[in-house]
């Protein structure tokens, strides 16, 4: 069984960093996969985890933003 710690830090930053890139890629919008994300993290940050995980929840948030920002510059580009 994991713990919350390899959950927290292990488990939810990959699945952000995977699902923020194919989300972005599928959906063609750059804030639907941090919303998503942030409402995951808020989720697990109520339920599963402590409130001290709201600052990562953040972080993990801005992540999955830089990174659906970077996919549209990428399929922009491979656009042209």
């Amino acid at each position: 069984m994991i713990d919350e710690l390899d959950f927290a830090f292990g488990v939810l930053p990959l699945c952000i960093i995977i699902l923020s890139v194919a989300g972005t890629y599928l959906f063609k919008n750059a804030y639907v996969m941090p919303l998503a994300a942030l409402a995951v993290c808020l989720i697990c940050t109520f339920t599963v985890l402590n409130k001290t995980f709201i600052g990562w929840a953040l972080l993990y948030t801005l992540v999955s933003l830089a990174l659906s920002h970077i996919t549209m510059v990428v399929l922009r580009k491979n656009k042209e």
